[in-house]
């Protein structure tokens, strides 16, 4: 079963692959480098435009310490010089910074004269989300601005899918790399951590326009990795190993029983928030959480922080069909943020597990893939 950042990415290039079969294939895409960034995803191993033009990037594990905290990341590099520098993060994926997905994406844009660092995030392998992963993003991106060849002029940029672009965004407000953080690229994101929490346990999420809730079937995946998540974070060994099975019953579509006279309070706390169906409920029960759980439920919430104090270009992109996390998401990041630091791009055609593009999405794509490409310099 494919990971929730690897459903992300995975699909918006399904999309662009669908997209430009409909649009009549590379004549109609043009010969921008956005066209040829596209094309090259699409052709996955097969022959490119952009792998005819260019040699293939260099790839190296290193190590790094900032401010005592040792590191470890992947660096792709052109073979000629570097004209933006990016931070990548996957999301919660099984394979980290060495998913076959994210290595591709990560060689298209070293072909396209990026420098791309993609971090180590233990506890992603394992489906842990922690507070403490922003920092993780924050050291990365100090070590590449610290490299004047890695990154032009001291600045670069991040990158995130999914469970990632949350964590991207609150590492681009960290004070001390803020001024540094020239753009912001999200694809399928989140804002605020209990909608999210309301989405995937009772199905309904807000219309941006009327401010109603909405219902729409949730994948099961997102609860599966929040009960993974948080498992570890219970007092008793027992209780984890209960509520592991019981995620993984979410995940197989299976039934299974749990005693709830045998749980502690923290973990009878966190399975009444994860088998509730009542929107109305959410907030209570997430006070009832334990404080270990909800602090660290707090900390990957860029809903509690103030946006206002982002520098960057942000450009987001998110499928209204989306059954991970609502597009109404990434609408609630743009609004959030300083309105001319963001650019929204809602494809009508893609979800996470249902992709059916329309004609009208081609530009959009383009657009958003352009708006990467102008944050190199020349």
């Amino acid at each position: 079963m494919k990971s929730l950042a690897s459903l992300s990415y995975l699909h918006i290039i399904v999309v662009i692959i669908l997209v430009v079969t409909l649009a009549g294939c590379a004549p109609q895409l043009g010969d921008s480098d956005a066209a040829l960034l596209l094309e090259d995803i699409v052709a996955g191993d097969s022959p490119s435009r952009l792998k005819a033009k260019t040699v293939t990037p260099s790839r190296r594990t290193l190590e790094y310490i900032i401010d005592g905290r040792h590191s470890m990341a992947d660096l792709y590099l052109p073979s000629d010089r570097v004209r933006a520098g990016i931070v990548l993060i996957p999301g919660v994926v099984a394979d980290g910074k060495d998913d076959k997905r994210l290595v591709a994406l990560a060689n298209t844009l070293a072909r396209l004269q990026f420098a791309v660092l993609i971090p180590e995030v233990e506890g992603l392998r394992r489906f842990h989300t922690r507070a403490s992963d922003v920092r993780v993003l924050a050291d990365a991106f100090r070590y590449l601005v610290s490299k004047p060849e890695l990154a032009p002029e001291g600045r670069a940029g991040f990158g995130g899918f999914s469970y990632g672009v949350g964590i991207v965004l609150l590492a681009s407000l960290e004070p001390d790399i803020r001024e540094q953080v020239r753009y912001l690229m999200g694809f399928g994101g989140y804002y605020d951590m209990h909608s999210i929490v309301t989405y995937f346990t009772t199905g309904f999420y807000r219309d941006e326009m009327s401010n109603k809730l909405k219902y729409r079937y949730p994948h099961y995946y997102l609860k599966w990795v929040f009960t993974l998540s948080n498992t570890d974070l219970l007092e008793r060994v027992e209780d984890a190993e209960t509520l592991r099975a019981l995620a993984d019953s979410f995940r197989y579509k299976s039934d299974t029983s749990v005693e709830l006279s045998k749980l502690a309070p923290d973990a009878r706390a966190l399975y009444d928030l994860i088998t509730n169906e009542n929107p109305k409920r959410v907030a209570p029960l997430i006070d009832k959480l334990s404080p270990r759980i909800r602090d660290e439920l707090e900390g990957i919430n860029p809903a509690k922080r103030d946006l206002s104090q982002f520098r960057a270009q942000a450009i987001l992109l998110h499928g209204r069909a989306d059954t991970m996390i609502p597009y109404t998401e990434s609408i609630a990041i743009a609004r959030a943020l300083p309105q001319e630091k963001v650019e929204l791009f809602l494809i009508e055609g893609y979800a996470h597990t249902d992709v059916k593009p329309e004609r009208g999405d081609l530009p959009k794509i383009l657009d958003a893939m352009k708006m990467l490409m102008a944050q190199r310099k020349d």
